[in-house]
Order: structure tokens, then sequence, then C-alpha cells
């Protein structure tokens, strides 16, 4: 009977150990599955991060080099306007000047300049309109508007007005020339 009772109490312990270990299996899947399927949810949200902040990189990467762009931009702004432009101040001092050597070199003859000037700037550029009427013959004045169109300073011509002088027999052209260019302040 000792034995027939060691054999069920082993028989017992086996069954417990059954039970207890199927119990475990359960509570392994019942808890492991949450698990899991949080570390893979995690996983992703990870790559999800590192793929937002590369392209957060690139982004500022680009912002910067816009930043860069911009400061080089206000830069030119300025060395255009300081190459190509006359300063506000020193404006009417400059441009007549420069007309008379202009007109000198050319060849042509010119007794008057009318000037206007715009009150309200745009980009902080004031216009400048000229009207600068010269005599002289025609290779002449071509040869003026070339050193218009060669002048270091900014120049639109705007219109051009040409007339043959018909009092004389020279071959000379009258013209009438419509400039705008710029001051700055």
């Amino acid at each position: 009977m000792n034995l027939y009772r060691r054999r069920r109490n082993q028989y017992l312990f086996v069954i417990l150990l059954g039970v207890i270990g199927v119990i475990n299996v359960l509570f392994f899947f019942i808890l492991y599955r949450p698990v899991r399927v949080e570390y893979f949810r995690l996983q992703a949200s990870i790559q999800k991060a590192r793929i937002d902040v590369q392209s957060r990189r690139q982004k500022i990467d680009r912002l910067e080099k816009l930043s860069a762009q911009l400061e080089t931009s206000a830069q030119d702004r300025q060395r255009l306007y300081t190459t190509h432009f006359i300063p506000m101040e020193t404006g009417w001092s400059e441009i007549l000047p420069q007309l008379n050597r202009m007109t000198q070199t050319a060849g042509v003859k010119n007794t008057r300049k009318l000037y206007n000037k715009d009150s309200t700037p745009q980009y902080g550029l004031h216009s400048v309109t000229i009207t600068v009427p010269v005599t002289g013959p025609y290779a002449n004045v071509m040869k003026f508007i070339k050193e218009i169109e060669k002048a270091n300073t900014f120049f639109i011509i705007n219109s051009i007005d040409v007339a043959s002088e018909t009092s004389t027999r020279s071959s000379e052209v009258s013209m009438n020339l419509n400039l705008e260019t710029f001051f700055y302040r």
C-alpha cells in the first residue's frame, strides 16, 4: 500500500505540476502577447521618431542654407546699391558730371538737362527721370547712347526722340533722351 500511495502521490504531483505548467503557459501567453504588441508598437514609434528626426535635420539644413543665402542676398543688394546707384546725399552732384563727361566723350552738344525725382521710394530706391537733349552727328549720338549703356551707374533709357536738323545742310541730328536712374538712402 505504501507503494500505491507513493504512486498516487507521484501522479497527483505530476498532475499538479502539469496544471501549474498549463497555468504558467496560459499566463505566459496572456501576459506575453500584450507586451509583445507593445514592444512592436514601441519599435515602430522609435523608427518613426528616427525618420522624423532625419527629416527635421534635412529641413534645418535647408533653412540654414536659405538663411545664409538671405544674408548674402542682403550683402549683394547693398553691393548693387553702392556700385550701380548713387547715394541720395551726393546724387545731383554726381549725375551732372557723369552726363557731361559722356557728352564730351561722345562729341555731342548738350545745352540743358531736366531732372525729376520721385518723392516716394520703391524698395529703398528713389527714381530720378532725366531728359537729356543732345545734338551732333548721328555716329556721335549713337556713341553717346553706348556711353550711357556702358556707364557704371545704372541708367534705363525709357524713350528716344530723334529728329534731323533740317535748317542747316549738316548731317547733325537732335535727340531727346529720357533716362531713369535711382538714388538710394
